[in-house]
């Protein structure tokens, strides 16, 4: 589909890969990780890594994919596995990565630890604290209340006088959704249109009124 660049109320900036089929957002989840670990930005120069995580991605599904699908190149047409995300994720130069079912109630804490706090400070010496004590993305799977899954990126949590604010970076509608969360508690996660985004080009999808979901337990995190 398209990258999108977007913008969050507490300041900050997010690069969000709109993913490119129905069952692709897990790679579009790992496209995001990869490109903000590497500090890599789009265009003619990052389109070769693009692929290259592409066939990373095709290498490990053939292993593991049914059989009736082996040997067919992936095509975002199928499910993807958590396990499939984090063998991916340690073949592209970007740490020793993890897929690791929580309890529900312990994943709001993994995202803090994975991704690090920034304080919410609206001056420049602030925001250069954070940009170095922060941590690391970290992908979750949702489980939607009308069913089925999603990969999201968790890639900036806010503390905003004493409440956490994780961006969410979501690869259906190519937007960062804002989502308030408590340590201790499940990490539930609303899609919805955001109030304040546009778009200059690109394509994506777009989400029909709210879409509630709760994060399974499963998480891919750097673990160092």
């Amino acid at each position: 589909m398209a990258w999108f660049t977007r913008f969050t109320r507490f300041g900050d900036t997010h690069l969000v890969y709109a993913q490119e089929a129905e069952n692709s957002c897990g790679i579009a989840c790992v496209m995001m990780c990869v490109f903000k670990i590497n500090k890599l930005r789009p265009g003619a120069t990052a389109v070769h890594e693009e692929q290259r995580i592409y066939q990373v991605y095709d290498r490990h599904f053939q292993r593991m994919a049914p059989a009736q699908r082996a040997g067919t190149p992936y095509d975002g047409s199928i499910y993807t596995y958590a396990g499939i995300l984090a063998a991916t994720l340690n073949d592209l130069n970007c740490g020793t990565w993890e897929a690791v079912c929580l309890n529900e109630n312990a994943v709001s804490q993994a995202v803090v630890n994975s991704v690090g706090t920034d304080i919410v400070t609206g001056t420049l010496a602030g925001a250069a604290i954070n940009a170095i004590t922060r941590g690391y993305p970290i992908i979750l799977l949702t489980r939607w209340d009308q069913g089925g899954g999603h990969f999201i990126v968790v890639d900036t949590v806010n503390n905003f006088f004493g409440r956490l604010y994780a961006s969410v970076c979501d690869p259906w509608d190519g937007n960062v959704h804002i989502t308030h969360f408590s340590t201790g508690q499940p990490f539930v996660y609303e899609a919805s249109t955001p109030r304040f985004s546009w778009d200059l080009g690109g394509t994506r999808h777009e989400y029909s009124g709210a879409h509630g979901s709760t994060v399974r337990g499963w998480v891919i995190r750097r673990v160092n």
